[in-house]
């Protein structure tokens, strides 16, 4: 009858150490997820544009870069490397104001990056940049 007691214990025991849940990995961003742009909106060449993100991690303090990239996802191509023009801002911001240059090319296929002070980015949607500037050029990496 004890040795019953002691198996019925010991498996309770077992059960209740197996069963606790475990603490995920945080998510390999910035720590941020952007909420503007969305998908397919649009902005336009040489107009001012708000760009936003929500706090997922709070251990984030600061956004490092915002880069503009262009093209497939598997191979974008980066237009600006960092549109932040005073260094880094923090996350409790929640958005960044930024001049989209006036000559860039019309896409649908833009993406903005976010590098955390965690070293790791964070993307956005796919958005369209459209310049109703008929001699605007492709703008590349100046920065």
């Amino acid at each position: 009858m004890k040795f019953s007691a002691v198996i019925v214990y010991l498996s309770c025991l077992i059960a209740l150490v197996f069963g606790q849940t475990t603490t995920t990995p945080a998510p390999l961003n910035a720590g941020v997820a952007i909420t503007n742009p969305v998908l397919n909106s649009t902005a336009y060449a040489g107009s001012n544009y708000t760009i936003t993100w929500t706090v997922l991690d709070p251990n984030a303090t600061t956004i490092e870069a915002i880069s503009l990239m262009n093209g497939n996802a598997a191979a974008l191509t980066l237009v600006f490397p960092n549109l932040l023009t005073n260094g880094s801002i923090p996350v409790s911001d929640l958005q960044y104001n930024w001049t989209i240059p006036a000559n860039l090319t019309t896409r649908e296929d833009y993406v903005l990056t976010m590098r955390g002070n965690n070293s790791y980015v964070t993307y956005s949607s796919y958005f369209s940049i459209v310049n109703n500037n008929a001699t605007s050029t492709n703008a590349t990496a100046q920065q």
